[in-house]
């Protein structure tokens, strides 16, 4: 007799959803904000769009409705 098994779930747990800033000015910066355990320094301009994702980090910076746009 053979007995079947349960199937275990061995999908890869979901990534987590970047981090999103709301703020009131198109141009940032970021560090990872882990203090010394995140990346270095950058700097972005939204330029036409109302977001930008930080290439190190993927954190979304976005343009909160009635920012000052500079």
């Amino acid at each position: 007799m053979n007995a079947s098994r349960p199937t275990q779930n061995t999908a890869p747990p979901a990534t987590s959803q970047p981090e999103i800033v709301a703020v009131t000015s198109r141009k940032v910066k970021c560090d990872g904000g882990g203090g010394a355990l995140g990346h270095p320094v950058v700097f972005y301009e939204m330029g036409e769009d109302d977001f930008v994702e930080c290439a190190y980090c993927d954190r979304r910076f976005v343009l909160a409705s009635g920012g000052a746009g500079h």
